[in-house]
């Protein structure tokens, strides 16, 4: 892939992809600050963190960093994940120097008022709550929970309601102190730009930023030696669960093997668990599985929201078909589709500039480098019949089978389900 990378003698990674037939050009300030960065104490500070930058600059207030951005007709926003932080903007291309003058004034130079910093807490202890409210979104942290325990991959990104409670305005300045300068921090641009406009930029608005070492956290333990379960019984209309297995890391040589069989499995509507769970039974709206990766591990998710009197034949007819991928090869033009679609995903999210700039920008943080788009479609290309076959058995492991769930299942039920899990 087309751009170009260098880092200033402070450390700061400068990143630009020129993309000259846009409008558009969008801007994103990474920070290797996240979940998987934190203490059980701590969780949810990098969350805490990325909310109060919007909280006023020494010479912005909240109100002047939005109509800056949006004062021009563009978004501004951010995101916290369990290695990174980033912040972003996308606008027309003659204000990008504007969107780079205020995430830099946001990074540098962020107050974080003590009034603001209490009101942000009331928010987030929100958030929390909303969180806990939403079956679907609550089942995927017990999932977390469940393939990774103890450890802060298993912590839910936004903090508990005891940690961000007992959070200081102290720990909070620490913590920006400790992990946002130059070697943890990547500037990365996607548009019509010339790289030694945007160097020039950066230089500017990070000259003098001290730096410290680079950030680093445990690697991740994903042993398991029989199926986990975590049942949360709760009066909901529908019965939610998720299907967990420990995945691969994004540097795996074999993840795009992956990538192809979870398109089988249940990547899009003409997957088999779309055709065999809504299609074919009527049990479930919506039925997916997807894939997260991450710098050492990573998951397979099978996720689904049914009614509770079905959840038990959904799950059955699940597991059935995690069993069919180990044990007979899939058909030479499901393989065909599989691979088009996986190639064609890819273009589509390239050619908008936001879309693009976090692809690149979030592998360019974890490896590096740029990534080489024309070797990801060979390494596509190259995923055979019994590729797809072998990784189904490496991953369908029954001591690899983890289930999480909510709904007013009862204990009764909840055995019946074990069961399944026992092949």
């Amino acid at each position: 892939m087309r751009g170009y990378l260098n880092y200033l003698p402070n450390h700061l990674g400068v990143l630009t992809i020129p993309m000259r037939d846009r409008h558009s050009v969008s801007v994103a300030l990474w920070i290797r600050a996240g979940a998987r960065y934190e203490t059980k104490r701590s969780n949810g500070i990098s969350h805490f963190l990325e909310h109060m930058l919007f909280k006023g600059t020494k010479k912005r207030s909240t109100r002047q960093i939005k109509e800056e951005i949006e004062g021009v007709g563009g978004i501004l926003n951010a995101f916290t994940g369990e290695e990174f932080t980033c912040y972003f903007a996308k606008l027309l291309r003659e204000h990008y120097p504007k969107a780079l003058d205020v995430l830099s004034d946001m990074v540098n130079h962020s107050v974080i008022d003590k009034h603001e910093l209490e009101k942000e807490r009331t928010v987030i202890l929100e958030e929390i709550k909303m969180y806990k409210d939403l079956p679907s979104q609550y089942v995927q942290e017990a999932m977390s929970e469940l393939l990774w325990p103890d450890q802060a991959l298993g912590r839910p990104i936004a903090g508990t309601e005891e940690s961000v409670s007992n959070l200081s305005r102290k720990d909070v300045l620490d913590y920006r102190n400790q992990f946002y300068h130059t070697k943890n921090i990547l500037v990365s641009v996607s548009g019509p730009v010339e790289h030694t406009e945007v160097e020039d930029y950066a230089r500017k608005h990070f000259s003098g930023r001290s730096c410290y070492g680079r950030s680093r956290f445990k690697p991740a333990l994903t042993r398991s030696s029989s199926p986990k379960f975590h049942f949360i019984e709760k009066d909901t209309e529908q019965t939610h669960f998720v299907i967990g297995l420990h995945g691969l890391s994004r540097f795996h040589p074999d993840r795009f093997k992956l990538g192809i069989l979870n398109v089988i499995l249940g990547g899009n509507m003409s997957s088999r668990l779309f055709e065999e769970v809504r299609e074919k039974r009527g049990l479930a709206y919506e039925i997916r599985s997807s894939g997260s990766y991450h710098h050492d591990t990573g998951a397979v998710t099978i996720s689904a929201g049914v009614d509770t009197q079905k959840a038990h034949s959904a799950i059955r007819v699940i597991l059935a078909e995690l069993g069919k991928l180990c044990r007979r090869k899939v058909k030479t033009g499901e393989l065909r589709r599989a691979k088009d679609y996986f190639k064609g995903q890819l273009a589509l999210a390239l050619e908008d500039t936001l879309d693009h700039v976090l692809w690149v920008g979030e592998r360019v943080m974890d490896r590096g480098e740029i990534p080489d788009r024309e070797k990801i479609i060979a390494q596509i290309e190259a995923v055979t019949l019994e590729d797809v076959m072998k990784m189904a058995n490496h991953i369908f492991m029954t001591k690899n089978l983890h289930l999480s769930l909510i709904g007013p299942v009862k204990e009764k039920l909840q055995q019946k389900i074990k069961k399944d899990f026992e092949i």
